[in-house]
């Protein structure tokens, strides 16, 4: 049986020298099991999702399966299996040579979003912040969204209010207005 340039069978075992038991599919994988039936067949045996072979066979970059814990798609890559929606958030731009928007460039962001989030990132690695008082409570707001607080009288110091899980920062915010006042003065909506 011939088998695609560049890939050689093994002398006494048969077998291609890509391993049909790998957690990331290449073009290798494709192109062997495109000529070997048994090949296939063994990648088959060793993923959870058959369907992801049949689309790596055809040619696909991406093949139904269950869904994602994070965002709910069922679209996932044939490559490592991962959330395909989430792995195109977790893109970059990507600019051109001119400084121009790639082509053909999937992104959940524009340019003038990423390029904000990279300065409001910068700004506060450089220390910049400002600071709000109300009561015996104090906070730091930084240019991310991040907002630290501190209380002397009921022992509450926190690096990142996001941190606090919701239900906590409730029973914080009915229980000290203060708080909720700051809050307010930093942007965070409280409705």
């Amino acid at each position: 049986m011939a088998g695609p340039s560049g890939y050689k069978k093994g002398l006494n075992s048969g077998a291609w020298h890509v391993s049909p038991f790998a957690k990331k599919l290449t073009r290798r994988h494709r192109d062997v099991a495109r000529v070997d039936t048994a090949f296939a067949q063994a990648l088959r045996a060793q993923t959870l999702y058959p369907q992801r072979i049949d689309a790596l066979v055809a040619g696909g970059t991406y093949f139904i399966g269950n869904p994602c814990k994070r965002c709910g798609s069922v679209k996932r890559r044939v490559f490592d299996c991962g959330c395909w929606s989430c792995k195109q958030a977790m893109r970059p731009i990507v600019l051109d040579g001119r400084n121009r928007l790639a082509k053909g460039w999937l992104s959940v962001r524009s340019r003038d979003g990423h390029a904000a989030i990279l300065d409001a990132k910068r700004r506060e690695a450089t220390g910049e912040f400002y600071r709000i008082d109300v009561g015996d409570w104090s906070a730091r707001v930084y240019p991310t969204g991040r907002l630290a607080v501190h209380c002397h009288k009921q022992h509450i110091d926190t690096s990142d209010l996001r941190a606090v899980p919701k239900g906590r920062l409730f029973e914080l915010g009915t229980a000290n207005p203060e708080l909720v006042e700051i809050m307010r003065r930093a942007g965070w909506s409280v409705d």
